[in-house]
């Protein structure tokens, strides 16, 4: 290798070395990017059972949710009976909730804004509960989804 060569190869040397930092992002300092909330939606399965005409239990869901809206559809239900539904933070129902306790039929959307943390408790339950009806006399099975900013 001649004088020449090597001269040009050690000027580019900290060139490519610079570029190649640069390019990994290999600054430092600074804030990273905050994220931009995305639509999430999430279905899950359950079983909910009446105990008494005014007495049940329901299953729940856990989702993160940024503040936004949050929906909640009942896909199905056994027999494609109403369902009750509410989401809350956390899971403390304090009657101020993103979705208040509400009957919710088969194909129906109910929604909400996200109150409190951003720990969210769906729950589906049957429509009796708090003496919304007769309680049905054998469990239901039931898929729904759920919509939110994550």
């Amino acid at each position: 290798m001649n004088t020449k060569s090597r001269l040009q190869m050690t000027a580019v040397a900290p060139v490519a070395l610079a570029l190649a930092l640069a390019a990994c992002g290999g600054g430092g300092g600074g804030n990273s990017p905050t994220q931009t909330p995305t639509l999430q939606t999430q279905t899950f399965t359950g079983t909910a059972t009446a105990n008494t005409p005014t007495s049940c239990t329901g299953a729940s869901h856990v989702i993160q949710a940024l503040d936004g809206p949050i929906t909640v559809t009942l896909v199905e239900s056994t027999g494609s009976v109403a369902m009750a539904t509410q989401v809350c933070a956390g899971s403390i129902d304090n009657n101020d909730c993103s979705v208040q306790l509400q009957r919710i039929e088969v194909g129906q959307t109910v929604s909400g804004s996200r109150k409190g943390a951003a720990s969210q408790t769906v729950v589906l339950q049957p429509a009796n509960c708090g003496g919304g009806g007769p309680a049905p006399s054998t469990p239901i099975a039931f898929s729904a989804r759920v919509t939110f900013m994550g």
